[in-house]
Protein backbone atom coordinates (compact mmCIF):
# COMPACT_ATOMS: atom_id res chain seq x y z
CA UNK A 1 0.00 0.00 0.00
CA UNK A 2 1.13 3.69 -0.50
CA UNK A 3 1.32 6.08 2.41
CA UNK A 4 0.33 9.40 0.90
CA UNK A 5 -0.95 10.57 4.49
CA UNK A 6 2.76 11.62 5.70
CA UNK A 7 4.74 14.37 4.10
CA UNK A 8 8.45 13.62 3.04
CA UNK A 9 10.50 16.51 3.54
CA UNK A 10 9.65 19.37 1.96
CA UNK A 11 6.62 18.14 0.48
CA UNK A 12 3.02 19.05 1.03
CA UNK A 13 -0.22 16.57 1.64
CA UNK A 14 -2.01 15.45 -0.97
CA UNK A 15 -5.48 15.69 -1.88
CA UNK A 16 -8.15 13.34 -2.19
CA UNK A 17 -7.97 14.10 -5.97
CA UNK A 18 -4.71 13.65 -6.19
CA UNK A 19 -4.71 10.24 -3.60
CA UNK A 20 -7.36 8.63 -5.64
CA UNK A 21 -5.52 9.31 -8.92
CA UNK A 22 -2.37 8.37 -7.62
CA UNK A 23 -3.87 5.21 -6.54
CA UNK A 24 -5.70 4.32 -9.93
CA UNK A 25 -2.51 4.86 -12.38
CA UNK A 26 -0.41 3.17 -9.87
CA UNK A 27 -3.13 0.17 -10.19
CA UNK A 28 -2.98 0.74 -14.04
CA UNK A 29 0.54 0.21 -14.58
CA UNK A 30 0.06 -2.88 -11.97
CA UNK A 31 -2.53 -4.42 -14.34
CA UNK A 32 -0.60 -3.96 -17.56
CA UNK A 33 2.70 -5.39 -15.90
CA UNK A 34 0.46 -8.27 -15.10
CA UNK A 35 0.51 -7.80 -11.49
CA UNK A 36 -3.35 -8.18 -10.86
CA UNK A 37 -3.23 -8.53 -6.68
CA UNK A 38 -1.12 -5.42 -6.48
CA UNK A 39 -3.52 -3.88 -8.92
CA UNK A 40 -6.01 -5.22 -7.28
CA UNK A 41 -5.05 -3.89 -3.63
CA UNK A 42 -4.82 -0.08 -4.95
CA UNK A 43 -7.91 0.20 -6.61
CA UNK A 44 -9.50 -1.34 -3.50
CA UNK A 45 -8.29 0.94 -1.42
CA UNK A 46 -9.62 4.39 -3.17
CA UNK A 47 -12.94 2.50 -4.29
CA UNK A 48 -13.26 1.27 -0.45
CA UNK A 49 -11.50 4.87 1.41
CA UNK A 50 -13.42 7.15 -1.06
CA UNK A 51 -16.72 8.26 -2.68
CA UNK A 52 -16.17 8.15 -5.82
CA UNK A 53 -18.84 9.48 -8.63
CA UNK A 54 -17.58 6.05 -11.02
CA UNK A 55 -17.44 3.76 -8.25
CA UNK A 56 -19.15 0.95 -10.50
CA UNK A 57 -16.65 1.63 -12.70
CA UNK A 58 -13.52 1.18 -10.57
CA UNK A 59 -15.57 -2.22 -8.81
CA UNK A 60 -15.68 -3.60 -11.80
CA UNK A 61 -12.22 -2.64 -12.73
CA UNK A 62 -11.37 -4.73 -9.29
CA UNK A 63 -13.35 -7.38 -9.97
CA UNK A 64 -11.88 -8.07 -13.40
CA UNK A 65 -8.78 -7.97 -12.34
CA UNK A 66 -9.33 -10.65 -9.31
CA UNK A 67 -11.07 -12.69 -11.61
CA UNK A 68 -7.49 -12.40 -13.89
CA UNK A 69 -5.52 -13.14 -10.79
CA UNK A 70 -7.85 -16.26 -10.02
CA UNK A 71 -7.57 -17.41 -13.66
CA UNK A 72 -3.30 -17.13 -12.55
CA UNK A 73 -3.73 -19.58 -9.89
CA UNK A 74 -5.58 -21.63 -11.67
CA UNK A 75 -8.97 -21.20 -10.05
CA UNK A 76 -11.38 -21.04 -13.33
CA UNK A 77 -14.44 -21.44 -11.06
CA UNK A 78 -13.37 -18.03 -9.53
CA UNK A 79 -12.33 -16.41 -12.32
CA UNK A 80 -15.54 -17.10 -14.25
CA UNK A 81 -17.85 -15.80 -10.93
CA UNK A 82 -15.84 -12.37 -10.70
CA UNK A 83 -15.80 -11.82 -14.40
CA UNK A 84 -19.60 -12.34 -14.37
CA UNK A 85 -19.55 -9.76 -11.45
CA UNK A 86 -17.16 -7.23 -13.20
CA UNK A 87 -19.73 -7.44 -16.37
CA UNK A 88 -22.35 -6.66 -14.96
CA UNK A 89 -20.38 -3.79 -13.39
CA UNK A 90 -18.88 -2.44 -16.53
CA UNK A 91 -22.10 -3.23 -18.65
CA UNK A 92 -25.19 -1.58 -16.88
CA UNK A 93 -23.77 0.33 -14.30
CA UNK A 94 -22.40 3.26 -16.06
CA UNK A 95 -23.79 6.67 -16.94
CA UNK A 96 -24.48 6.06 -20.47
CA UNK A 97 -27.35 3.87 -20.76
CA UNK A 98 -25.25 1.78 -18.84
CA UNK A 99 -21.79 1.94 -20.26
CA UNK A 100 -18.88 3.55 -19.67
CA UNK A 101 -17.09 5.40 -22.00
CA UNK A 102 -14.32 6.83 -23.08
CA UNK A 103 -12.24 8.60 -21.66
CA UNK A 104 -12.96 7.13 -17.96
CA UNK A 105 -10.06 8.10 -15.78
CA UNK A 106 -8.33 9.15 -18.64
CA UNK A 107 -8.56 5.43 -19.83
CA UNK A 108 -9.79 3.79 -23.15
CA UNK A 109 -12.84 2.45 -21.16
CA UNK A 110 -14.97 1.34 -24.00
CA UNK A 111 -12.32 -0.64 -25.77
CA UNK A 112 -11.11 -1.99 -22.70
CA UNK A 113 -14.82 -3.42 -21.67
CA UNK A 114 -15.06 -4.53 -25.31
CA UNK A 115 -11.96 -6.57 -24.64
CA UNK A 116 -12.57 -7.41 -20.82
CA UNK A 117 -15.99 -8.89 -22.84
CA UNK A 118 -13.85 -11.16 -25.33
CA UNK A 119 -12.36 -12.76 -22.17
CA UNK A 120 -15.66 -13.33 -20.21
CA UNK A 121 -16.71 -15.46 -23.57
CA UNK A 122 -13.04 -17.44 -23.31
CA UNK A 123 -13.46 -18.19 -19.18
CA UNK A 124 -16.90 -19.59 -20.38
CA UNK A 125 -15.48 -21.35 -23.25
CA UNK A 126 -12.67 -23.04 -21.57
CA UNK A 127 -12.68 -26.36 -19.53
CA UNK A 128 -9.39 -25.48 -17.71
CA UNK A 129 -7.62 -22.81 -16.54
CA UNK A 130 -4.75 -23.52 -18.92
CA UNK A 131 -6.60 -23.34 -22.00
CA UNK A 132 -7.04 -19.59 -21.53
CA UNK A 133 -5.57 -17.31 -24.07
CA UNK A 134 -3.58 -15.15 -22.31
CA UNK A 135 -2.67 -12.64 -24.90
CA UNK A 136 -6.77 -11.70 -24.82
CA UNK A 137 -6.07 -9.88 -21.64
CA UNK A 138 -5.99 -6.17 -22.35
CA UNK A 139 -3.79 -3.44 -21.04
CA UNK A 140 -5.71 -0.33 -19.61
CA UNK A 141 -4.54 2.24 -21.96
CA UNK A 142 -4.59 5.70 -21.27
CA UNK A 143 -6.53 8.91 -23.32
CA UNK A 144 -6.31 12.43 -23.28
CA UNK A 145 -9.58 13.86 -23.13
CA UNK A 146 -11.15 13.37 -26.44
Amino acid sequence: MLNMDIPSKGKTLLSDEEKIDKLFFAGVELFNQGEYFDAHEQWEEMWSEYNLPDRFFVQGLIQATVSFYHLSTGNLKGARNLMTRAIDKLTKKGPDRGHWITPQRSTDASNFIEEVKKCYAELFRINKPDEFDLELIPNLKKVEKL
